[in-house]
């Protein structure tokens, strides 16, 4: 039993008759070759006849702009194996939206959730590539045109791997080319990582201020652990309970959250044992009865009881309202980590061990960051400021 074709049909539809009913066909050429698919599940009926008119009108116009994918027409058809496989034909808006959707399904928290738009939406440029075609000279020329800071530049790479991730997974890459590329490598001056935050430290004053003012314990745990330690956001948001050596005093940062995902450092000086002094030991003491027993991340969002998503959650609930409430002229929180490093340095730490505790590979940074305090202060030489009874600092 063959097609039959009908007189009221429209070109290029027949109607298959087999055992078991009808079926809705469509002809057209594509790359040379004479194609008919079947339009499966579909009633023969003047209206389906109707619909694969357009689909087929459809099929024509993509194949002219040389737009046309057969694999998402046509899943299942066996001219794949002529044309290509059905996933080849998902671009990366595809896979960036179906990354999104299951990190929804695992119910990660709403701010989470929301950086991750801000990501997807950032990499609009590169949603119309296939994922099949995206290559790293494609990301080399993305990340030069950013002009954002390369650690957002990072961010939204981080997510780009983990949904490309599902393109390896589905054999149309061998190669995550997110993998492939370093982002510092292409980046231009505005994004080198902290040149957009003025270095604009907290005053003592301020400093005491701000710890008072906090309107929740956990607040004031994070905040004055970061000052007396000089993490990263990020690093604050990954640092675990087993990351810390209260009889020798260290904290092990060896990871960093970004927009909610646990990784490795930006770099192998990030994967540091940072001494802790008194204060910071007290930060840690204090926030034993919040999160000590869960053995998993020191720092979370009281709100929620989850670690907290990354520096713009601290940022909004937590840092905003304290600043205010204090009195506190605003600065972001990175200024925690300034407020560490002028510290430091004005009371002569010994900018090798400043660096290393910094996670920078050597002074090379501070002098690019901090020239104008190391000026002020120059001529102090010690290896790190003297520690008193509780804590607290000695001026040299």
């Amino acid at each position: 039993m063959g097609s039959t074709k009908s007189p009221k049909l429209p070109r290029g539809v027949t109607i298959r008759k087999h055992s078991t009913g009808e079926t809705i066909n469509i002809t057209f050429t594509y790359k040379g070759v004479k194609c008919r698919e079947p339009l499966s599940n579909l009633e023969v009926n003047s209206k389906n006849i109707k619909y694969a008119e357009r689909t087929l009108g459809e099929i024509h116009n993509k194949i002219e702009r040389g737009t046309f994918n057969y694999g998402e027409h046509f899943p299942r058809s066996s001219r794949l194996k002529i044309f290509g496989n059905a996933s080849t034909g998902k671009t990366v808006k595809n896979y960036l939206d179906e990354y999104l959707v299951i990190c929804e399904t695992r119910k990660l928290s709403p701010s989470t959730i929301g950086g991750y738009k801000k990501c997807l939406n950032a990499l609009a440029s590169l949603h119309v590539f296939p994922a099949s075609e995206l290559t790293p000279a494609a990301l080399k020329t993305w990340i030069q045109s950013q002009k954002t800071t390369l650690k957002t530049i990072r961010n939204q790479l981080s997510f780009l791997r983990s949904a490309l991730d599902e393109a390896v997974t589905d054999g149309v890459l061998q190669i995550n080319p997110v993998s492939l590329v370093t982002a510092s490598r292409y980046q231009s001056s505005k994004t080198e990582d902290e040149s957009d935050y003025i270095v604009d430290p907290l005053s003592p004053a301020e400093v005491e201020a701000l710890l008072h003012a906090a309107g929740n314990k956990q607040w004031e745990n994070i905040f004055r652990f970061a000052i007396e330690t000089g993490l990263r956001s990020s690093e604050l948001c990954a640092l675990r309970w087993r990351d810390i050596d209260f009889i020798g005093k260290t904290a092990h940062v060896q990871n960093a959250s970004v927009v909610g995902i646990i990784k490795g450092t930006k770099t192998k000086a990030g994967t540091r044992k940072v001494e802790l002094t008194e204060e910071a030991l007290y930060a840690l003491t204090s926030q034993k009865p919040f999160t000590f027993m869960k053995d998993a991340t020191i720092f979370e969002d009281p709100k929620t009881e989850k670690p907290w998503a990354g520096a713009d959650a601290i940022r909004k609930k937590a840092w905003v309202p304290t600043l205010r409430k204090a009195g506190i002229r605003y600065r972001n929180p990175y200024q925690t980590r300034h407020t560490f490093a002028t510290r430091h340095i004005s009371r002569g730490a010994n900018l090798f061990w400043l660096a290393s505790q910094m996670g920078h590979k050597g002074p090379e940074m501070l002098f690019r960051h901090y020239g104008r305090y190391l000026k002020e202060y120059d001529g102090n030489t010690e290896k790190r400021p003297k520690l008193v009874s509780g804590g607290t600092s000695k001026e040299p």
